[in-house]
């Protein structure tokens, strides 16, 4: 009796997996394939077609006994498919059974020998479209960062398992925009695209960078079938910024690869934002000791600053748009470094260095600086007043003789310390 038990299980496995459905049909593509969340229903598989033109369910098996099944809301409500609706053809000791007249929204399965097989859903799409109502932007207290947008739609699209559960195809959706990259101060213009995703009656997004209007299309299925389905929000007035800045040191006196460094620095800063959305441009410049009183404050889109004094600085520009609701900011921050000055006291003006050619000073951070070269009887051979430069060697286009001069150096450091400084140097040529 176990054997036989046990052979008539391992047959049922055997007519289970040899039997497969076919559906075909529609308007189009193949049939749309859903297969989302069903475990537990008593369904394999939802096949939803554009129109019942056409379609059919196929089902091979080699079981003697085959009957077919069709329900709506539970197993417990089947009725049979008569065999009008069912054609045959044979292949070996497979039939092929070709069901037709299908009817919407129904779930489909064959019993065999006694047995009932998988179970499948069937859905015409074409009368089940989404309504799309309407998509439009709310903001909150967030809006600043963040954009809500209220999607009012219809598009329930119910199947029931075979205990009779109700439960819904899950459609996802994409939501469109044109808007600024905001990751450069470039700021191009790209198409941001969310989804396909399952979205309910809101979605909220980072705030637009630029004036946009927001397209909702879908389902998923509509994608499937080539079919466009989709409503357009009003055009929206974007409220959030986003700064950028660049920093360009122009007159720096040292090899250098950051700002700062030696005083006086002058910088050129520029500022960037999602114009025309981004209106109004401020610059705030500290010394980091006093967070609380800016040194200077300018209003315009890019500013030049020379810093005279030694310290830690923070650069601050604020973009707010053009009703000053929303505001960004970017900040930059360097030291400028206190003063230093040291004289050289021998050069030879035909060495073959040419650092060793030129009688130079070696400095940092210096605002103010004055340098006279004399002779030992007191005449004035040459003045400078730029610290990157120096003198050569010579007095009215003629090297000088070999011999000891004098200089006399004037110079303000840039935290307030001042140079008086002179002595002699020693000039020395080959010839």
């Amino acid at each position: 009796m176990k054997y036989f038990l046990t052979c008539l299980f391992l047959f049922a496995i055997t007519i289970t997996s040899s039997a497969q459905y076919t559906v075909s049909g529609g308007i189009g593509e193949k049939p749309y394939e859903y297969t989302d969340g069903l475990g537990g229903t008593g369904i394999s598989k939802i096949y939803i077609l554009n129109t019942f033109s056409g379609a059919t369910i196929t089902y091979t098996s080699n079981a003697a006994v085959v009957r077919f099944y069709k329900y709506s809301r539970s197993l417990s409500d089947k009725v049979l498919i008569p065999y009008s609706d069912i054609s045959t053809s044979n292949s070996g000791n497979n039939t092929t059974y070709t069901i037709t007249n299908l009817e919407d929204s129904r779930g489909y399965f064959a019993e065999v020998n006694g047995v009932n097989n998988a179970v499948i859903w069937i859905i015409d799409y074409s009368k089940h479209l989404p309504i799309l109502n309407s998509i439009e932007p709310s903001e909150g207290g967030d809006r600043c960062e963040f954009l809500k947008l209220l999607i009012n739609k219809s598009d329930d699209l119910p199947y029931y398992a075979t205990t009779g559960g109700e439960y819904s195809v899950i459609r996802k959706y994409t939501i469109e925009y044109p808007d600024f990259d905001g990751t450069s101060k470039e700021f191009k213009e790209v198409i941001k695209t969310i989804g396909p995703r399952d979205i309910g009656i809101d979605a909220t997004i980072d705030a637009p960078l630029k004036d946009t209007k927001f397209t909702l299309s879908g389902d998923q299925i509509a994608k499937h079938f080539g079919l466009d389905i989709h409503i357009d929000s009003k055009e929206y007035t974007a409220i959030a910024v986003k700064a950028f800045m660049d920093a360009v040191q122009v007159n720096s006196s040292e090899e250098s690869t950051g700002l700062g460094g030696s005083a006086p620095a002058q910088i050129n800063f520029s500022g960037y934002g999602n114009d025309p959305t981004a209106r109004f441009y401020t610059w705030f410049i500290y010394n980091t000791s006093d967070m609380e009183n800016p040194i200077v404050r300018y209003t315009d889109q890019n500013i030049r600053y020379t810093f005279n004094n030694a310290g830690t600085f923070r650069v601050v520009l604020e973009v707010a748009d053009r009703g000053s609701v929303c505001a960004d900011t970017v900040n930059v921050q360097f030291s400028i470094a206190e003063s230093e000055l040291k004289v050289p006291n021998i050069f030879s003006p035909d060495a073959n260095s040419e650092e060793a050619k030129v009688f130079r000073v070696t400095y940092k951070s210096l605002v103010k600086f004055k340098c006279t070269i004399f002779n030992r009887w007191g005449n004035k051979l040459y003045e400078w007043t730029d610290p990157s430069k120096g003198w050569d060697g010579k007095y009215n286009g003629k090297y000088v003789n070999t011999g000891v001069y004098f200089y006399a150096i004037d110079a303000l450091g840039s935290e307030g310390k001042h140079y008086k400084m002179a002595g002699d140097i020693n000039v020395i040529r080959k010839k």
